[in-house]
């Protein structure tokens, strides 16, 4: 029988497993083996964003019906309690440092478009995430609504996200745009 790859693994792929491992290690440190290892909540929310998936049941029900899948993409299979306790407890940083690695092996393949600046040239977007104002009362965007807002950057180098930010949903592109001009 002949093997043919999904295009989910081919994704994950681009993802060095070995510097996700070394990440995993300076991250989390020693965890219990019973636990929900980083790669398993990775693949799953992974799954969960290309699939647009919405909730937590929604995601383990995707996650079941293709259970298949996980065994060659080395994931264990996910409960929505065990997914919802590693999305709360383990460290958002891990994410953060695992973009800045992705991002350097980014950056070493150029684009193939024509144009040519004298300077860098960004582009800013911002989206509004809308979240319960009971969960998160500190999004607080109006009386009836919260929300955070997502700003990210793109890199017409290579067309490739440059920087990614959260804020509270009132702050402004303006004030975001300054202080990632600082950084460069």
């Amino acid at each position: 029988m002949a093997h043919h790859s999904t295009i989910l693994s081919q994704i994950l792929r681009l993802v060095p497993r070995h510097d996700f491992k070394r990440l995993e290690s300076e991250h989390d440190g020693k965890r219990r083996s019973d636990a929900m290892s980083r790669w398993s909540q990775f693949v799953s929310m992974a799954i969960a964003q290309l699939c647009g998936r919405s909730s937590l049941r929604d995601i383990e029900a995707t996650l079941t019906s293709q259970q298949h899948l996980g065994y060659h993409l080395g994931c264990a299979p996910a409960k929505r309690s065990t997914l919802s306790r590693a999305n709360q407890n383990l460290d958002y940083r891990f994410y953060e440092s695992l973009f800045s690695k992705l991002y350097a092996l980014c950056q070493n393949r150029p684009g193939k478009h024509r144009f040519r600046f004298k300077g860098k040239l960004f582009s800013l977007d911002a989206s509004l995430l809308d979240v319960s104002l009971k969960v998160f009362p500190q999004a607080n965007y109006n009386n009836r609504k919260a929300a955070f807002k997502l700003h990210v950057g793109l890199d017409h180098d290579g067309l490739i996200p440059a920087f990614a930010a959260i804020t509270r949903g009132k702050t402004g592109d303006q004030t975001q745009a300054k202080l990632i001009h600082s950084c460069w």
